[in-house]
């Protein structure tokens, strides 16, 4: 311990600079489709994690696609992702990842943060995920400030639309698993500091029904109502559900119709499905087909399924058990006990699990809240998460860990 302390205090020392950033960071708003803020927010960590001397590259990204109101298939922008990269060569390199982009509109009245108290402040994306590109940026600044950084190299890589599933983005997590031994993702931990061990999957679907459009008066049996086709769908979608199995259907959003004196002859439905096993998709995707096939039997009305993003699910197999007995070794040297437990959640450590590279993804702050205007950290979780990843990556360097991911 005594040759990684001067690294380790030198964060502790820089707890009160750690928080002024947040707070500048916060204020910068980067929600999922505020391109402008997304722009601001990539260019002010391009200029951070300069300091690291790596190789950086902002990277354009292809625009996403989406069902509109009108049930069209349409295209729209996403903002560009961060890439730095430091000695790739190296024998054991590691893939440091999170996201820039919130769910906070740019109309939210929730854009700057409030102190609550001495450890405690409130702000939009303070937990997630901006605390937690902190303590990534805080980390690789202590490993690169010491010796052991020479015999390790690092990639990392910050997106713009997780928070929609990271539609643009996938490619680039998936190219980058190939390329390391393990990955270390910043999304925040529970609220009582645990990491998150296994995550289910993620599957967010439309479906667009269509029927005939007619006078509700005059010739309303000429008729055929979407709104009743979608609520017929919903009914037998719902019993998707699972308890025992862990199943969740989730109807989100529904939409279509209008004055009521006209059959609706448009109605969106839009769900996410949730499951721990990665052979459920397959069986749920054949029962939404089977409830619409049903539902087509009716003239006049069709309904046509989109999938629009994926994430299979993350199992806490032997070899996230072992990264994480790493990371639990190096906390009890720092003070602390770590713990683990499952999520419903899912994140892009989804999608690297399932390239095969061994992620621990909650290697963020503490707080809570999030996704709401009450979203909130734990100031002293930056200082202390920072160390834990720090110290981590320096063991890692100095062959203190052994490294069976592959």
């Amino acid at each position: 311990m005594n040759v990684y302390q001067p690294y380790l205090q030198s964060i502790e020392a820089q707890q009160d600079s750690m928080v002024q950033m947040l707070s500048i960071w916060s204020a910068i708003n980067s929600g999922s489709h505020n391109i402008l803020g997304l722009s601001r927010m990539v260019e002010t960590l391009a200029s951070a994690f300069n300091v690291l001397g790596g190789n950086s590259e902002i990277i354009p990204l292809k625009p996403r696609t989406r069902i509109d109101s009108l049930g069209n298939l349409i295209e729209e922008p996403c903002g560009a992702a961060l890439r730095i990269t430091k000695r790739l060569d190296a024998p054991i390199t590691v893939l440091l990842g999170g996201h820039m982009d919130t769910v906070y509109p740019t109309d939210s009245s929730f854009q700057h943060t409030t102190r609550i108290n001495d450890n405690t402040m409130r702000g939009p994306g303070v937990t997630d995920m901006k605390g937690g590109l902190i303590v990534m940026l805080k980390a690789l600044e202590a490993l690169e400030a010491s010796p052991f950084a020479k015999n390790i190299g690092w990639e990392v890589l910050i997106n713009p639309d997780e928070e929609l599933g990271s539609p643009s983005s996938e490619f680039l997590w998936v190219a980058a698993a190939k390329r390391h031994t393990c990955g270390l993702l910043f999304e925040p931990a529970f609220g009582d500091g645990s990491l998150v061990n296994a995550r289910k999957g993620s599957a967010n679907f439309t479906v667009v029904a269509k029927g005939r459009a007619a006078h509700a008066g005059r010739d309303f049996h000429q008729g055929r109502n979407a709104i009743a086709a979608i609520a017929h769908f919903i009914v037998a979608a719902e019993q998707i559900s699972d308890a025992h199995t862990g199943i969740t259907l989730n109807i989100g959003h529904i939409e279509g119709g209008g004055p009521v004196n006209i059959v609706p002859d448009l109605a969106i439905c839009r769900f996410n499905i949730r499951t721990m096993n990665p052979d459920d998709l397959e069986e749920i995707r054949q029962k939404l087909h089977n409830i619409i096939e049903q539902i087509h039997t009716q003239e006049g009305i069709s309904l046509t399924l989109h999938e629009q993003t994926f994430r299979a699910p993350k199992l806490f197999d032997e070899k996230h058990q072992q990264l994480f007995s790493a990371f639990e070794t190096c906390a009890y040297a720092l003070g602390s006990k770590l713990q683990s437990k499952p999520s419903g959640g899912a994140c892009d450590g989804n999608i690297l699990a399932a390239e095969g590279l061994t992620t621990i993804d909650t290697l963020g702050v503490i707080g809570g809240n999030i996704h709401t205007s009450e979203e909130y950290i734990l100031l002293n979780s930056l200082s202390q998460r920072t160390q834990l990843t720090a110290y981590f990556l320096m063991k890692l360097a100095n062959h203190e860990i052994e490294v069976n991911f592959a």
